[in-house]
């Protein structure tokens, strides 16, 4: 009788211990919704660029909040990532509001539409900047660059496509320069930058958020200055629904530029592969909103326009993913 009451107690013991740890178990995977896929992976710039540290921030944000999700980024561009989610390689990513637009439609940076793709959200705006040396006394407008060596960042991002866009409203391309004597190089920006003061580029192209790093590191030694995008272009060109809006640089990004220089305007957006299962996007996307005081901690300067208020500059609601959608309804960003 001793030994079965013995053995009752024990019993009973490991089914409150089974039951405890059971129970603990599906509290956790029950607080946190299950990824239809083991991995995730975004596109991201650069290392060394203003996205990458977005994307590593990202990939945290996105392994802890699902359950049995690999999230992981991959280098890339703006249009690089575009293309990299049409043949699957990655299944989110960062670009700018023209190269989304211009993916859809098989635009300038792209040999053909890319049609499953889809939108998240507008998370900063980014300040085009045109700069050149402040000692290069012969270069202050655009039409001054034509016959000169320009540096347009890296091939596969968004830079480029938006400056030839924009430079369609002076009726400026590739051609023009090259019969002017002028030249076109691509690269990283740090790489560009110090060209820049080298001398061995005249002018250099990079986005901003609104400073851009490299710049920044050059004009310690050696001052630059911002050329200006007449006013009637940057209206004409936001006319045109393509995602570039008109804008300024603020005065003070860089020393000794105390007034606001007019430019042209992208946003950075995330995209997705539009396949991707409504929940799942839903929370994609709930969870980039939830957790921005990851992203004040890792990128503030960045991170400081993150807000829902402007998560759907140059963005058409009809290329949003239905689960961003859906969240965007609940939250009263859309009716």
């Amino acid at each position: 009788m001793k030994k079965t009451m013995i053995n009752m107690v024990i019993a009973t013991i490991v089914a409150l211990l089974l039951g405890a740890c059971g129970g603990e178990e599906t509290s956790g995977s029950g607080d946190k919704p299950t990824a239809p896929d083991k991995f995730l992976t975004i596109g991201s710039g650069p290392m060394g660029s203003g996205w990458y540290p977005i994307t590593t921030a990202m990939t945290e944000i996105y392994s802890e909040s699902f359950n049995g999700l690999n999230a992981t980024q991959l280098e890339g561009g703006s249009t690089a990532n575009l293309e990299s989610l049409g043949v699957g390689d990655v299944q989110m990513a960062l670009n700018y509001t023209p190269d989304f637009i211009s993916a859809l439609e098989g635009g300038t940076g792209f040999d053909k539409p890319i049609e499953d793709l889809a939108a998240i959200a507008a998370i900063y705006p980014v300040y085009q900047t045109i700069a050149t040396t402040a000692d290069n006394e012969d270069i202050n407008s655009i039409e001054d660059i034509v016959d000169k060596h320009i540096f347009l960042g890296p091939k596969g991002g968004g830079g480029p496509v938006a400056f030839w866009k924009m430079m369609e409203e002076y009726g400026i391309d590739e051609q023009t320069i090259e019969e002017a004597g002028g030249k076109v190089s691509y690269g990283n920006y740090s790489d560009g930058a110090s060209m820049l003061k080298d001398g061995n580029v005249d002018v250099f192209l990079g986005g901003g958020a609104p400073f851009i790093p490299a710049l920044q590191e050059i004009e310690i030694t050696s001052p630059i200055k911002v050329i200006p995008i007449d006013e009637n272009k940057l209206e004409s060109i936001e006319e045109k629904g393509i995602g570039i809006t008109k804008g300024a640089l603020p005065g003070g990004t860089y020393k000794g530029i105390e007034e606001d220089v007019p430019t042209y305007v992208m946003e950075t957006m995330i995209t997705v592969d539009s396949k991707l299962d409504e929940d799942y996007v839903y929370n994609l996307t709930k969870f980039f909103w939830e957790n921005l005081d990851t992203f004040e901690e890792q990128v503030p300067q960045r991170a400081k326009n993150f807000t829902l208020d402007t998560a759907l500059n140059g963005i058409d609601p009809e290329k949003l993913h239905p689960g961003a959608k859906r969240y965007y309804e609940e939250q009263g960003v859309l009716e």
